[in-house]
């Protein structure tokens, strides 16, 4: 099977730079493994970036929208939605993407296409956030909250080779073959290119090589200049079947020329990752299953490793001391024995002997997990599909925002974000609507449409959706107030010696308070069967049966998985025609407890 070596990477490293720049991510979806990145280049221009951990990263003109999401989308999309992309680079020649974007709290996004495959976003500090998978061996660990560490290189960059390093290949290696593909990270496919150009073959006497050092550098140097600065995207017949190559390669017949590497990846790869999509989804109960076992062995691991350590030092304090108390130490290490010791020493040699066979144990135990490990993938590939399909539902324009109806009828939409916050007055704000703020730093705008005329309850009600929404709800705050104010009294001009943030707004005039509202969420199914969220007292007017939340210290993907699972239950349906999601984008930023549901389904439905 055709892959990607580092080469191909650093060139489509820049057809990225390029095609994304001034781009923002507005969706994610899913093929299988496979992520498929909408990216929205203003005014309205779709750029679609397939993002494999197995064939690679690039842009795709040929992606139709797929409905497809799984939790790791989900969480893809928590980390990344709306993050506008500010450049790709590649990890120094290796087979690893890095795409940046500009946040405040900065992201970045990490694809490894090294075996099995990883996708991973770190923050600013490179501390992974998210991962598809945990990598925890000897050389690093690839777990979250830990600070992300690439790849070990073993072999030398072609940019970083030296006189001195080629002789020292020249010394080590018999061949020119291995003195050059064992110690230069060059990507197989090219190292019989730098023979060809250098007119050797791989069987050739490394000894060659002696008085041309400098030539061996000038090529390797040469060939990497020429990928990056001049590729020739093409399609080659090889020995085990087409290949991509950016330097055409001499000897091999050239099948196909394309404009850039994303072209190539779309016409090789983009198929079989349909395909791939389409095998049935986990066998979670056998993967689950690995999992616990896995870990126990993990656990067993440390266990042996503690213990072999408290035996060594034992050991060590025992042979300085008398009998008598070599004896003691060796009672108080819990480690009973039949053996007769006359001495110290031989207490301490037992002592060494238990700590070496808990190594020997904790090795073992090491080597399962590593053996079992590679069977999770294995069980990924069996039993029923479990990922669902988003329904194609044409969305109306207001359901980019967070949104509810009051109970008179009318439509209050809030901001996002600070960028949404900013096209909600800009765009959609008119004459005869009125704006709402919470009374604290990090609150949305909610405008309340034709809320000239709006009643008492009316502002109860969008008052209290404006604070549940806001910063009260990470914070933990049982109630906070908020104000409105007309149109005309929104203002883009900073006052005088001042600065506003994007998104920010001045108020001018008097603001109208609405005092101690309650920091609380009902979130139900409309009509429509779209989650809807904002006040009780709004949405029972909406939703027969709907869940009611207060915040809480938890995960907001959990607190979704709750919603969605107690929304199925209290109307008696087994699947309900919504996602994680889609529960997730309705409700506040954070975690939430249920504190009741309303509506419980009767048993004949």
């Amino acid at each position: 099977m055709a892959e990607l070596s580092g080469f191909e990477v650093l060139v489509l490293v820049s057809e990225i730079d390029l095609l994304l720049r001034g781009t923002y991510i507005n969706n994610i979806y899913s093929i299988g493994e496979s992520q498929l990145i909408r990216f929205r280049k203003p005014p309205s221009e779709d750029v679609w970036l397939v993002v494999s951990p197995r064939r690679g990263v690039w842009v795709s003109k040929n992606v139709a929208e797929r409905g497809e999401t799984t939790e790791f989308t989900s969480r893809l999309r928590g980390e990344l939605e709306r993050a506008k992309f500010s450049r790709a680079t590649q990890w120094d020649l290796d087979r690893v993407f890095e795409l940046e974007f500009e946040r405040e709290d900065g992201r970045k996004m990490i694809v490894e296409l090294m075996p099995p495959g990883n996708i991973l976003v770190t923050d600013s500090t490179g501390k992974v956030l998210q991962g598809m998978r945990e990598v925890r061996s000897t050389a690093r660990r690839v777990i979250r909250g830990v600070e992300y560490h690439p790849p070990p290189q073993r072999r030398q960059s072609p940019l970083d080779v030296q006189i001195e390093d080629v002789r020292k290949m020249i010394r080590t290696e018999t061949t020119v073959g291995k003195a050059i593909g064992k110690h230069i990270g060059m990507p197989r496919k090219y190292v019989a290119e730098v023979l060809q150009r250098l007119s050797l073959t791989e069987e050739t006497p490394s000894a060659t090589l002696e008085n041309r050092e400098a030539e061996v550098v000038d090529v390797l140097r040469g060939i990497v200049k020429e990928a990056r600065e001049s590729p020739s995207p093409c399609l080659c017949e090889t020995p085990k079947g087409d290949d991509i190559f950016v330097i055409p390669p001499r000897g091999l017949k050239v099948k196909e020329a394309g404009r850039s590497i994303s072209e190539l990846c779309d016409r090789m790869f983009l198929q079989d990752i349909v395909d791939e999509g389409a095998t049935p989804a986990p066998d979670e109960g056998k993967r689950k299953e690995l999992e616990i076992t896995i870990s126990k062995l993990k656990a067993d691991e440390e266990r042996y490793l503690t213990e072999a350590s408290k035996l060594r030092l034992a050991a060590k304090s025992a042979a300085a001391e008398p009998i008598d108390n070599a004896l003691q130490i060796l009672r108080d290490s819990g480690v009973s024995s039949n053996r007769e010791m006359g001495s110290s020493a031989s207490v301490a040699s037992f002592l060494f002997d238990r700590a070496k066979q808990l190594e020997g144990k904790a090795t073992e135990a090491r080597k399962a997990s590593v053996k079992l490990n590679r069977k999770v993938p294995e069980a990924a590939t069996k039993g029923a599909r479990r990922t669902k399909s988003l329904a194609k539902r044409k969305q109306a324009w207001y359901e980019k925002f967070r949104w509810f109806v009051t109970s008179e009828g009318r439509m209050a939409i809030g901001g996002r974000d600070a960028q949404s916050n900013s096209t909600l007055i800009s765009r959609h704000l008119e004459d005869n609507d009125v704006v709402y703020h919470a009374d604290l730093f990090g609150s949305p705008f909610f405008v309340l449409k034709e809320g000239k005329e709006q009643t008492e309850r009316e502002v109860k009600q969008v008052a209290q959706a404006t604070v549940a929404f806001s910063s009260a709800w990470k914070t933990g705050l049982g109630s906070a107030d908020a104000y409105w104010v007309a149109p005309e009294q929104v203002s883009t001009a900073a006052p005088s010696g001042e600065y506003l943030p994007k998104g920010s707004f001045a108020i001018k005039g008097k603001k109208n308070f609405v005092t101690k509202n309650i920091v609380e969420i009902a979130a139900g199914l409309d009509g429509a069967q779209r989650v809807v969220a904002g006040p009780e007292d709004a949405i029972k007017s909406q939703c027969t049966r709907y869940i009611v939340l207060k915040p809480h210290r938890e995960k907001g993907s959990d607190t979704a998985k709750r919603v969605l699972r107690d929304l199925s239950t209290i109307s008696g349906s087994a699947s309900l025609p919504i996602t994680v999601d889609e529960v997730l984008r309705a409700l506040p930023s954070g975690g939430g407890k249920v504190v009741r549901r309303v509506g419980v389904a009767s048993p004949s439905i």
